[in-house]
């Protein structure tokens, strides 16, 4: 009986922990993507963000950068000055993108991503999960996502998740969830 209530209590709490995207972040200056526009995300764009807003009380004072954005763990990508989108339609609702990362016109990182076409925003297939411990019991669990989307000024906004969280025998929930958007102008 005690091994069915600690299975279910272990059901629910991770059932329970579903992080998601804050879209009251980006919904005022969101241009929808739909399967005729699928490929208006292609185009260059700036490395470096010029506005950015997250879920936390204070707005961060400075730009996260693509790399963090879309967890690129290459440490050398962070001074690139350009990225570079194609899109290819493979299905309905899903894309191949081709991310090219530039400095000073030569390519410095090229990779492939598939991204699923939901509620007009491009959701990448980057989900992440780090868990240590027993999670929920003894440990925790790290949880991130990124998407990609259109401002009303057909710039690129990317808007990423991350939850953490875990606890100390069921009892002490501990953790943090950020919501945070950032935009990148095109570059005609």
């Amino acid at each position: 009986m005690k091994t069915k209530i600690l299975g279910l209590a272990i059901l629910l709490t991770t059932l329970t922990s579903c992080v998601s995207f804050d879209r009251k972040l980006i919904k005022y200056d969101l241009t929808r993507i739909s399967e005729n526009n699928g490929k208006s995300i292609e185009g260059k764009y700036e490395f470096k963000g010029y506005d950015n807003s997250s879920s936390l009380i204070s707005k961060p004072s400075e730009s996260i950068g693509i790399a963090r954005m879309l967890d690129l763990k290459n440490q050398g990508l962070e001074d690139c000055d350009l990225l570079e989108i194609k899109s290819k339609k493979l299905e309905p609702k899903l894309y191949e993108l081709e991310l090219t990362l530039f400095k000073n016109d030569s390519v410095k990182h090229s990779y492939k991503q598939n991204a699923t076409l939901k509620n007009g925003i491009l959701t990448l297939k980057n989900r992440t999960t780090k868990c240590t411990g027993i999670p929920y019991f003894l440990g925790g669990c790290e949880v991130s996502q990124s998407r990609i989307g259109l401002t009303a000024d057909n710039n690129l906004v990317i808007h990423s998740y991350n939850d953490n969280n875990g606890s100390f025998l069921f009892l002490m929930w501990a953790g943090r969830t950020i919501n945070y958007a950032e935009k990148f102008k095109r570059i005609p």
